[in-house]
């Protein structure tokens, strides 16, 4: 096996590589140019652009579909920004928090102080990583910025993952902060950016007011238009002559089928590449295009859900045969499934923290509907087809009725 082991790697180092910048395949990466997003940046560094008059720019909203270069454009105007403050020796912070990656509202405060440099310079008054309440670490931020009259630009992205999970308070309270330090020289600026284009609705009228001063949509790109930005990335990422525009234009109407999702566009170059170089081509062709569309569809699901531990499953099962899709329903059937597999059911907080590790999978996605005098209810639907949770699913349930009946 060593010696198998031993002639892929001496194969992968002696070979040609077709690509000589995979950074710009990965999707952190942002370019210097944002093709077809020139009036989104521009109305977003018109908005922040009234803090070099030392004036507190307006709140504002992305909205868009993922891949439609939210976080790409937000990346790209507010480090141009903070250069330019540089430059002009105007001091201005910038602060860009990932709410998904950050898994909670606590872990986003802690984030925040660590990037202030709070629990460097304040002793007594850091926020660690435990033992504070939510409003003692609001609270001990907003003093930092009022004390040190910051000019703070808090950029938090996935912002509908952080009201879903833990509620608008955060958001409430950083809104609000700028009345009490109007008088004091220090104010905060809130960008948001949600995948979800009613996340408006999700948040106390109070918060909606504040937050949404400013409101910017990214519509999904066109077919064309994804052609045209791969062809952008593929001269950055690839050796001269690496992959045909057969290929390229494979990609592009790939991805234009899911919504004209960039993100996804990018990330199949960057598969039907590494695929390419593993049997040796000379460059990437439509054939290795198709093979990464096979592999990204199959695999990343369903190796997810086959090595998910039990009650995962039987969630997942759940929410397929549940009726409205609720919270409560899902757990109902959740109970039902576990009596049928004589497994000791969890309780319903252990299941709604399932659900959001499932989403942060991407199984699942979870949704806040408004019902009027009702209140709110979650919604939670399966995101991948039906066929991959069958094919993942059928053995360990066949052997778990097999273990029961036994």
């Amino acid at each position: 096996m060593s010696f198998d082991i031993d002639s892929i790697f001496d194969k992968a180092a002696s070979g040609k590589s077709l690509v000589k910048n995979r950074q710009a395949l990965t999707i952190d990466y942002v370019p210097e140019k944002l093709p077809f997003r020139d009036e989104e940046a521009k109305t977003l560094a018109q908005v922040l652009s009234t803090v070099f008059k030392g004036a507190r720019p307006s709140n504002l909203l992305l909205f868009g579909k993922p891949g439609t270069g939210k976080t790409a454009v937000a990346k790209n105007v507010v480090d141009r920004l903070q250069k330019k403050s540089n430059e002009l020796k105007i001091d201005v912070t910038v602060i860009f928090i990932n709410a998904k990656a950050a898994g909670s509202a606590y872990k986003v405060l802690f984030e925040i102080a660590e990037d202030l440099g709070i629990n460097k310079e304040e002793q007594g008054k850091q926020v660690h990583f435990t033992g504070l309440s939510m409003g003692e670490a609001t609270d001990r931020i907003l003093q930092y910025i009022q004390k040190k009259k910051l000019h703070f630009i808090l950029v938090i992205d996935e912002i509908d993952s952080l009201v879903d999970k833990s509620g608008d308070d955060i958001l409430y309270n950083f809104t609000r902060a700028n009345q009490r330090m109007m008088s004091k020289g220090g104010f905060v600026t809130l960008i948001g950016i949600s995948n979800s284009l009613t996340f408006k609705d999700k948040l106390d009228p109070r918060v909606r007011s504040s937050l949404s001063e400013e409101e910017t949509v990214f519509n999904p790109y066109t077919v064309d238009q994804l052609r045209q930005i791969l062809q952008e990335r593929s001269k950055l990422a690839f050796n001269e002559g690496a992959i045909s525009d057969a290929a390229i234009n494979l990609c592009a109407a790939m991805a234009g089928r899911e919504h004209g999702d960039a993100r996804k566009a990018i990330d199949l170059l960057r598969v039907a590449a590494e695929l390419a170089e593993r049997e040796g081509a000379t460059r990437v062709d439509e054939k290795h295009v198709r093979a990464g569309q096979d592999r990204m569809e199959k695999d990343a699901p369903f190796v997810a859900l086959k090595n998910a531990p039990v009650h995962h499953k039987l969630v997942i099962i759940a929410v397929t045969k549940s009726k409205s899709g609720t919270t409560g329903d899902v757990y109902d059937t959740y109970l039902t499934l576990c009596k049928q597999v004589e497994q000791k059911p969890l309780t319903q907080r252990r299941v709604t923290q399932i659900i959001s590790e499932l989403e942060l999978l991407g199984l699942v996605s979870t949704d806040i509907v408004n019902q009027g005098r009702y209140g709110r209810s979650q919604k939670i639907k399966i995101t991948i087809p039906m066929t991959t949770v069958k094919e993942a699913l059928k053995e360990d349930f066949a052997s778990l009725i097999t273990t029961a009946t036994n």
